[in-house]
């Protein structure tokens, strides 16, 4: 054995948009994830999935809890 830790797919996205200092919060039944800044209040945005035209500033927006 390695050694080398494998982690749940959800788990790396979620640490790599923490990383990345957004929220990252998985939407509920979409396919977004929160782009907030982290420890935001409000709702949950994610500003590039869910779009309808191209000029739209933010796509899925699903409220906190």
């Amino acid at each position: 054995m390695s050694g080398k830790r494998t982690l749940p797919s959800d788990a790396l996205a979620l640490a790599a948009g923490r990383a990345a200092g957004y929220c990252w919060v998985r939407h509920p039944t979409a396919p977004a994830w929160c782009t907030q800044p982290s420890g935001h209040d409000g709702p949950h945005v994610d500003h590039y999935n869910g779009r309808q035209p191209a000029t739209d500033t933010e796509g899925y927006r699903w409220p906190q809890g």
